[in-house]
């Protein structure tokens, strides 16, 4: 068994993004399915087969990944992303609390749906990062051109603050 050692993987993986959320994901030839990681939707491998790019072995299709990832973050947010450990922002320990806030200027439905968001963030966490308002935002209805906007109002309210690229509700 001399010749014995190592075997480089050169199973061939399609690279492709998610139809819903389009975060770039690969994937084996061979397999069904595939779970998108971050939003749950399921896609056929036949489907996307002849249509993506395909490369050799795990190693190049985690590098393309990342590569692809980080381009679409830079065309995105015009500059490279900013990752956060878990430990950059805080779980709550203490009961949910609810707060009022008078939005009797604003009789906008993305303002009473923020607000609502904002109360079952600030069940969960005291500090956060802006993407758990990117992901909430999504889940409430709310478009990303008005979660900016929303974002800046209640920062002149003095209800979000920002603090060390982090944000916290202050009530």
């Amino acid at each position: 068994m001399e010749g014995e050692g190592w075997k480089k993987d050169q199973n061939p993986y399609v690279i492709f993004t998610c139809l819903k959320c389009k975060q770039y994901i690969y994937v084996k030839t061979t397999q069904k399915t595939k779970k998108c990681l971050r939003c749950g939707r399921q896609h056929k491998v036949a489907l996307i087969l002849n249509t993506r790019e395909i490369v050799k072995g795990i190693t190049k299709a985690v590098e393309m990944v990342k590569t692809r990832q980080h381009e679409l973050a830079i065309k995105e947010l015009g500059t490279t992303p900013e990752f956060r450990a878990s430990d950059d922002f805080t779980v709550k320990s203490r009961p949910k609390k609810i707060f009022a806030i008078d939005n009797s200027s604003n009789d906008n439905d993305y303002s009473s749906k923020f607000t609502k968001m904002l109360q079952e963030i600030s069940g969960s966490y005291t500090v956060f990062p802006f993407y758990v308002l990117e992901i909430m935002a999504e889940n409430f209805d709310i478009p990303v051109s008005e979660l900016k906007i929303l974002v800046k109002v209640f920062q002149k309210k003095g209800i979000l603050l920002r603090q060390d690229g982090s944000y916290k509700i202050q009530f």
